[in-house]
């Protein structure tokens, strides 16, 4: 579990947070000063973000995460699942009562949906640090599987840095592993988007 706790809160703020925030560039430099840097899974992703740099990044994180006239890749999971593709829809509020269910809310001060990807990630984290797989596998099966794959898909094929790019391909990598691991699959839902 501390793997799975760890792993996601890093995915989270990394999907949450422009890689050029100062949080990020906080658990970028921890990552890079630890001992087994070079076996680290984000050795690649560091090599990256130095090599895109601080404009390009910004750059595709509003692409990406904020939207311009059009958003290639929206990070919210009602976007994909629900028939009218709008933030705050039916899954969103599903997510929400699920996360009541565990006693967790998540107040970024900003009237924003639960279901964005980084949010859910650090969700799963603190389930994690819980030690309550059977809600990790819940999140996973019914409110993240159904519809990560499609979203990380557009994200690889949308973000003009590799340091995105790369960031897709790991949790796209990273949540099959887990889903493997706790024998979880994703509840059949129609995707729209």
């Amino acid at each position: 579990m501390e793997h799975i706790s760890t792993i996601a809160r890093i995915l989270g703020s990394f999907y949450y947070y422009p890689l050029t925030h100062e949080t990020n560039r906080q658990v970028c430099q921890m990552i890079a000063d630890s001992e087994d840097q070079e076996d680290s899974p984000f050795a690649e992703l560091l090599k990256a973000v130095e090599e895109d740099g601080a404009d390009d990044l910004a750059m595709d994180f509003q692409q990406l995460f904020e939207g311009c006239e059009v958003m290639p890749a929206p990070p919210w999971g009602s976007v994909y699942l629900d028939k009218e593709q709008v933030i705050f829809g039916e899954t969103t509020v599903a997510y929400r009562r699920f996360l009541a269910d565990k006693e967790m809310s998540l107040d970024t001060g900003m009237r924003e949906p639960e279901d964005q990807f980084g949010l859910m990630l650090m969700a799963m984290s603190k389930l994690a640090e819980a030690e309550d797989s059977e809600a990790i596998k819940a999140l996973l099966s019914v409110h993240l599987l159904p519809w990560a794959p499609r979203y990380l898909e557009l994200m690889q094929k949308n973000a003009n840095t590799q340091s995105y790019q790369l960031l897709g391909a790991m949790a796209e990598q990273w949540l099959a592993f887990i889903a493997e691991e706790l024998a979880v699959t994703a509840v059949e839902k129609k995707v729209y988007f």
